[in-house]
């Protein structure tokens, strides 16, 4: 019994072992990707009503 837990393909115990970090990068960059967007969206927008900020409002 002890056997057929041990018998596992070298490919299939290695790409096993290695989602929880390929899952890890995965978030790391997607949370960067969000960062670098939700700035470069505030930028813009702030820039476009900059003009706007002394109009007596």
């Amino acid at each position: 019994m002890s056997r057929k837990k041990n018998n596992i393909y070298p490919a299939k115990k290695m790409f096993r072992d290695s989602l929880p970090i390929l899952g890890a990068i995965f978030l790391v960059i997607v949370s960067v990707a969000y960062i670098l967007f939700r700035s470069w969206s505030n930028k813009l927008y702030y820039e476009k009503w900059k003009e706007y900020e002394n109009c007596g409002i």
